[in-house]
This record gives structure tokens, sequence and C-alpha cells, in this order.
């Protein structure tokens, strides 16, 4: 070890509280850097375990191909994986539910298959061969078929056919008729190709693969090897690179899928929007915590520096080069560094495994209380990438010290006479300062503009940590709004369909009033839904309408309207909490629609959550048109003729036959009148999208006048603090009233998950706000109070001729007016730019508006002055028992 390294060490050693402090700064920044990296490692690991628990352990997938197609995949030589359902056929079962009358067979690969696609006994075992089959366990609940561990089962497999026609693989057996908004069973058929019997040898969860409008139970066993050439397959495969893929499976005219979360959470995004997303603010969260760790790390270096002057004179006076002296400092943040990044990297694995440790219910919830524990995932990267970044900041924090203390030549470093340079030109200062803090405001004015470089550096950390302190309160009110936009808000929590023939028992208004009097129901409404299209005048639509219809440039654009009527009393309320006259909105005339003008959902085209306006206005009039009724027939849709002319097209019932007429003879017209746009969602419209227009239940005939409300379903809504209970009184109700309780939804538990993830993100947003706050808080701390420490001479000068203890707090008080002022100035405007930028990279995902944390800067304002006036009184409380005689004859300070 060189002489220097030695004198590096024993500096340390005999300032054992400056490289204590350095080495808390150090740790502090290292545990921040490696909290972010193993949370985002962990989280990113935990989501591709569930994913894969969820989904199946594969990248793309093939459906109903040839084994000569599987076999020509495979030869491509990009597969690192390959596994095949073998799709042996639909059998006709008796089970209760109309509209899944199949059990659908799959022969999965023996080796492969049960590993790669997720498949999860309740009981039994895996079939062995082809005379084995596991059961889906909804066999049992959704189709009333119970089978236990042991049974046999005869199926008689084959292909369903619809008048000829294949139906292919998971197409539901039912068609949606458009007039009647019902789902009508197919007369579908069963080819039978076969007849096999097998052993039932276990029950297995409802498979993800399985679609809900599927017209069959999924049962799996193993894939008969006689019937290769014969039987189609899908193929599930993964690659050995997966971000090629999407373009590997463009080549194939295969029908397939990729598994999107997969391979999201392997780090492969088929939107761009949402890596840049996550790039962006990754980068903006190092970019802080980076930010704020070399402000900490540099005063604490600039301080040793600044103490060590006098030392580095006396080196460079024997011979000492600049850039041994600056391999001195570097070797200085090594040290340290070697003592606390390591501990750091510790300090933050746990503080992130505490953490995790405590919310991890929230977690749990998140991906439906599976089997699945959270826990923290260390990876060799996200250590690799904290004790870089820290050793990075560590050394920059260093570097710029080192190299304002060689520029002192050994003669000044000696006399320690660099600092203050007094001119020929006279400091002025103003009356104001004199007249308001008399002669100890004038002298610490005075001190300020001849001693500039001192203070530059109180007020940079002033300065830094405002910025940081609103950059991160702006990050974290902008990652909030964006999460509550795109899971959504406040929204009801319990939903129930009911139509006019569950009614027998119960009018509308009665089973309202009965669910509003249920335990921790505390509102409740029902409405009735009308889908119609209009032509709406395109004065009245904002330019994001416009943008949407491909006939911007009429005067005249489409619009789909969907028209809710309100039960009377709820409209009433909505009225008077906007403050609206009955009279006026509810005349029988002409009954003026309530508007809930904007939808926020996401657009493939720009690949971000965007919310749309449509109306510029309150007041206007938008022209409906309805299908006329044609005995026999059904609505089809409406298109253009070969001379261009548009007709609307019907289909005959019975015989299928088109029926073509002018479009001007095809629709009836409807006026609708607006009279107020909601500034407030309420909360049973959360989900609604499109222009949404209310009217009164009541007041349905004088809006559509062939309204019936016997066509329609009720929708009922309400809000409950107490869900589960409120869910179970509700059911009482409906079984009292003989309606049926399949249509009761109990939204608020379906999603306590979305909720979860808001509670999750400000655990760690608030958590992010008080470790940044800390470092900013110590910074000033630090900076302030080893400023007036190295002032003490200058203290016991002032004390020998007279000024007293009054005069000090009067100086102080205005030096606090001079930091907090000076770092405002600057802080703030630099707090909006950077608010600004997060602001656009939010705007990379989701469409948001630009807004000032004005709570956050109102908070730094006070903090400021508040932290600089502690550390003053805390500093100054330090050096008033100082004898001025030894301050005065001390050469160290």
């Amino acid at each position: 070890m060189n002489v220097f390294n030695k004198v590096t060490l024993q500096s340390l050693k005999k300032n054992k509280t400056r490289t204590i402090v350095t080495i808390i700064g150090i740790i502090l920044s290292a545990a921040m850097i490696c909290a972010v990296t193993t949370f985002v490692s962990s989280m990113q690991n935990y989501a591709l375990e569930y994913s894969i628990y969820n989904d199946g352990d594969w990248h793309g997938a093939f459906y109903d191909v040839t084994w000569q197609d599987y076999e020509d995949v495979n030869k491509t030589g990009k597969l690192s994986d390959s596994t095949y359902g073998q799709l042996l056929g639909y059998s006709k079962v008796d089970g209760k539910n109309e509209y899944k009358p199949y059990m659908y067979v799959i022969g999965g690969e023996k080796d492969g298959f049960f590993d790669t696609l997720p498949v999860h006994l309740i009981s039994g075992n895996l079939p062995k061969n082809s005379n084995e089959i596991i059961l889906p366990d909804h066999l049992s609940s959704n189709g009333g078929l119970t089978y236990k561990v042991g049974d046999t089962i005869t199926l008689e497999l084959g292909e369903r056919t619809l008048d000829g026609y294949s139906m292919g693989q998971n197409n539901p057996c039912y068609t949606y008729d458009s007039e009647t908004h019902e789902e009508v069973l197919n007369n579908e058929i069963i080819e039978v190709r076969e007849t096999r019997t097998y052993t039932v040898v276990g029950i297995y969860e409802r498979p993800s693969f399985e679609e809900r409008t599927a017209p069959g139970y999924t049962a799996l066993t193993v894939a008969d090897t006689e019937l290769v050439d014969e039987a189609k397959f899908d193929m599930y495969f993964k690659m050995h690179r997966p971000a090629e893929v999407y373009d590997f499976m463009k080549n194939y005219d295969y029908g397939g899928a990729q598994n999107n979360d997969v391979l999201m959470f392997s780090g492969v995004s088929r939107y761009s929007s949402f890596s840049a997303v996550l790039m962006s603010l990754a980068t903006i969260i190092m970019g802080l915590i980076m930010f704020g760790s070399i402000s900490l790390i540099y005063n604490a270096f600039s301080i040793s520096v600044s103490e060590r002057t006098k030392q580095f004179g006396l080196l460079s006076s024997v011979g000492a080069t600049k850039k041994q002296l600056r391999k001195m400092v570097l070797f200085e943040a090594f040290v340290v560094s070697a003592v606390s990044i390591p501990l750091g990297i510790g300090v933050g694995i746990a503080g992130i495994a505490v953490t995790l440790l405590l919310i991890g219910n929230k977690f749990a919830s998140l991906v439906g209380n599976i089997d699945l524990p959270m826990q923290v995932c260390v990876s060799w990267e996200s250590v690799v990438i904290a004790v870089v970044v820290a050793l990075i900041t560590v050394l920059l924090s260093a570097w710029f010290p080192s190299k304002i203390a060689t520029r002192v030549s050994a003669v000044e470093a000696i006399r320690q006479n660099a600092d203050i340079k007094a001119k020929n030109k006279q400091v002025r200062t103003s009356k104001l300062t004199y007249l308001l803090f008399g002669l100890p405001g004038v002298l610490a004015n005075k001190h300020y503009k001849r001693n500039k470089k001192k203070y530059r550096t109180t007020v940079l950390s002033l300065f830094m940590s405002i910025v940081l302190f609103v950059s991160a309160s702006a990050f974290t009110e902008y990652l909030m709004n964006s999460v509550t936009n795109v899971v959504g808000g406040a929204s009801y929590d319990i939903s129930i369909t009911v139509s006019e023939e569950d009614l027998e028992k119960i009018s509308s208004d009665k089973l309202l009033l009965k669910i509003q009097q249920s335990e921790g129901v505390t509102d409740a409404m029902y409405m009735q839904h009308r889908y119609t299209e209009a032509m709406v005048d395109g004065s009245v639509l904002t330019q994001e309408a416009l943008a949407l219809s491909k006939n911007s440039k009429d005067e005249e654009v489409f619009q789909e309207i969907h028209v809710y009527f309100l039960d009377n009393q709820t409209f009433k309320g909505l009225l008077n909490d906007n403050k609206l006259s009955e009279q006026e909105f509810m005349s029988p005339d002409a009954p003026l629609a309530l508007i809930l003008n904007e939808s926020t959902s996401f657009n493939q085209h720009t690949e971000r959550y965007e919310t749309i306006q449509y109306l510029n206005r309150d007041s206007c009039e938008i022209t409906t048109k309805k299908p006329k009724t044609i005995k026999g027939h059904y609505y089809y849709c409406e298109l253009e003729n070969e001379q261009g002319q548009p007709i609307a097209r019907y289909i005959n019932e019975q015989t299928g036959e088109k029926l073509e007429i002018p479009a001007e003879e095809a629709y009836s017209t409807v006026t609708l009148h607006t009279g107020k746009i909601l500034s407030k969602v309420p909360y049973f419209a959360t989900d609604m999208t499109g222009l949404t227009l209310f009217y009164p239940l009541g007041f349905a005939k004088n809006v559509f006048d062939d309204f019936n409300v016997a066509e329609y379903s009720y929708s009922y809504m309400m809000l409950s603090d107490d869900f589960d209970k409120s869910e179970k009184a509700v059911r009482g109700i409906l079984s009292d009233n003989g309606i049926a309780k399949n249509n009761l939804y109990n939204r608020a538990k379906a999603e306590e998950s979305e909720r979860n993830i808001v509670t999750i993100i400000r655990v760690f947003s608030y958590g992010f706000i008080v470790l940044i706050s800390l470092i900013a808080a110590a910074n000033v701390f630090n900076t302030i109070s080893t400023n007036i420490s190295l002032r003490r001479r200058e203290f016991a000068m002032l004390k020998s001729v007279g000024m007293t203890q009054k005069g000090f707090n009067k100086m102080m008080n205005f030096e606090c007016l001079l930091y907090g002022s000076r770092a405002l100035l600057l802080g703030i405007p630099v707090s909006c730019g950077v608010t600004y930028l997060i602001y656009l990279a939010i705007m990379e995902g989701v469409e948001t508006r630009f807004h000032l944390p004005w709570v956050a800067i109102g908070i730094a304002v006070l903090s400021v002055f508040l932290v600089v006036f502690v550390t003053m009184m805390y500093s100054m409380s330090k050096i008033k028992r100082d004898n001025p005689i030894d301050a005065l004859k001390n050469e160290n300070l």
C-alpha cells in the first residue's frame, strides 16, 4: 500500500464522525437502488410464475393442425420445446346446462402436455395411458354431473356439425339474436366416429384454455398414437428467442395465439408502449434516487476535501501530483464503498423482504388466492445493477470535489484563504435588510456576497431537496391517477339483472326498496338500457369524436348512443346534485337528458388508454334511427347497393332469404334533447362507454313512443359498506320472491384485486417519498450544520466585538430566509419541468391531463424554511458554549 493510501486511511480513522456519515449516506443510497431492482425482479418473477400457473408455460400455439404440420414447425430449429394436445372430439352428455351439452376430450402428449398446460389436480392422479381420463371440477358444479375417482365413463366421440358444416372447436352451441337480444340454441348434431370407455383417475380445476362460451367440458387423457395421421392437434411451443414468436407465427396460416402475459413478464411485449412506459418510469425513479444520493454523498466528500485542503497543500508542496491527489479521494470513495455498498445491498433486500411479508395478502388476492407464495427474488442481474449504479453514484460524488481541490495551489491550500476573496469593490446591501434585521442582517448579507461558494452549496442542497420531494410526489400522483383510470375508480359493489318475468311476486320499485333496506347497503338504484344509433350534427361534437368517425367531414356524423332509463328517484337525485330543475328536465313534452360525456378505453392504434369526450356543449338535438319491424324478418345490417345508395338488409327467419329496402324507408327516427353534461360520473355508470344519455324511466314512452318496459331487463346497482353481508341479504330477498340468483354479481369481491393494486402502489409510492424526503433532509442538515461548524472562528470574532445572542438570532433568521427563498426560486421551476417529463412518460401508456402537485409544492415551501430553521438552531446550540479565544486559536476550523 502506498503512502497516499495510508494517509487516506488514517484520515478516515481520525475523522470518524464524517466517515460514519458518509458510510450511512452510501448505505441509504445503495439500499434504495437495490430495493428498486429487487422489487422489480421479485414482481416480474411473481407475475411470470402466476401467468405460467394460470395460462401455461408456452410462448405460442397453433390450433387445429395436422401431425405433418406439427413436425414441419418443429424442424425449423427455432423452438426450444414443444408439445401437443390431440383433439379426440365431442360427446353428448346429459348435464343441466343446455348451453354446455358436450364433453370435449383432448389427448395430451404424455411427456410434455401436462407439464406445459395449466392442469392442476384437485384429487387423484394424471392419466398414464389413453384409457384413463381426468375430468374438470365444473362438470359437477356447472353441469350437474358428478364422477368420483375410479368411476368409468363411456363417450361417443365425434365432430359437431350444423347443416352439414363442421362447427370446429370452442365455437358456442348458440347464436345471438340481435332483434330479441336472446341466445338461441343451434340445431347441431354429433357425427359419431367411435365409442370409448375411460376410467376416471382424477379431478382437476377448470382449465384456462377452456373458453367461457365453450360448448363442452374439457376432459383430458393421453394421446392415442394410433390416430396420429387421422386426428388434428393443438400445438404449444417455446422459442429459443421469445421475442421472435410474433414474427415467427406470421409465417404460417394456422390459427393460433400467443401467451401474451408469459411473454410480457419474460421481457417481451407486443405493444411497444408497455416497454416505453416501464423504461421511462424506471429511468425517472433511478434518476431521482441517484440525484438525491449524489447530492448527499457529494456533500460528504466535499466536506472531507474541504477539511483536508491543508493536507493536500502540504502533500502538494513535497511533490504530490494532481493525479495522485485525485487518486487519494477516489481511493477514499472505494474504501467507504467496500464497506457501505454490501451493507446497503443487504439492507435493501431485507427491507423489500419485510415489506412484501407485510403486504403479502394483498398480492395473494391479486391472483385469486391461489397457493402461490409471494417471495423475494434476488436475481444476480438486480444485484449487479444495484452495485454498479451505487458505485457510479459514489465515484461521481467523489470525482467533482477532487477536481476542485486539485486546482488550488499549495500555498493557498496551506493558508486556506481561497474560499473568501475580498475585492476592492464595495459590497452593498439594501436598506430594507437593515430595517428588518439590523446590523446582524447586513453582516450576514455581506458575508453571503463575499463567500458565495459555501452558500451556493447550501442553496444547491435545498434546491435538490425541493426537486426530489416534488418530483417524487408528482410521480406518485400521476401513477395513482393512471392506475385508477385503468382499473377503475369508485363504482357499484353489487349488481343484479332481473327480467320482467322475474317480477311476478314483486314490483321493480318494491324490490328496490327492499334492497335499499338490506344490511350494509348504503345506496341502490335500477335502470334499463336501450342502444340506438344517431346522426349527430358535427358542430356539437368534439374534435376527438369527429376523429373517430369515418364521416368526419360531413355535416352529420354517425354516432352510437347508449340510452339509460333510471328509476325516477335516482334521476331526481342526479338533478338535485347538479342543481337542475325537475320541471325542465322531466317535462312530458320534451324531457331533457343528462349526459355522461366521456369514456376511457385502450386504443390499439395509439397503444395507450385514452379518454374520449363526445359533445362540446350541454344542449343539443340528436336524431336517432331505429330499424322498423318487418313481420317474419329480422334486421341484419345497413350497406350500399351497386349504385352506391344506402339500403337496409333484413333476413327471413324461416328461409334465410335476404330482403333489401331503401334506407329511408327502413328506419323510424326520434329526436333526443340533451340538457346537461355531468361533471362527475355516478357510481352506477363506471363501466359505461360511448356517448351515454340518462332519462327517467317514468318518461321512457315520452322519449321512445315504442318503448316497452317488458322487453328490457332491469339492472340493479348498489353500494355497500359490507359487501359480503349485503350479498347474503340480497340473495335472501331474491329467493323469497322467486327470482333466480345466478345474475347477482358481487363486483366488490371480484375486483378486490384491482383495489389491492392501488393499495400496493400507495405503500411503495409513499415509502419512496419518505425515503427521498429523508435523503433530502439529511442532505440539508449535513450541509448547513457543517457550514455553521466551519464558521466557528467567524462567530467567535463577532462575539469578541460584542454581538449579542439576539444579534446572532437575527443574523441566522436572515440567512434562513436567504437560503429558503433562493432555493425555492430555483427549485420550483425545475420541479415543474421534471413533473412535465413524468407526465410525458405516463402519456405513453395512459392519456391524462397535465397538472402540478400543488399540495407537494406547498409542503416543500413550508418544509424548506422549517428544516433550515431547525438545523440553524441545532447547529448554533452546539457552538453557544464555545470559548471565543479557543475558537480563534483553532486553525483546523
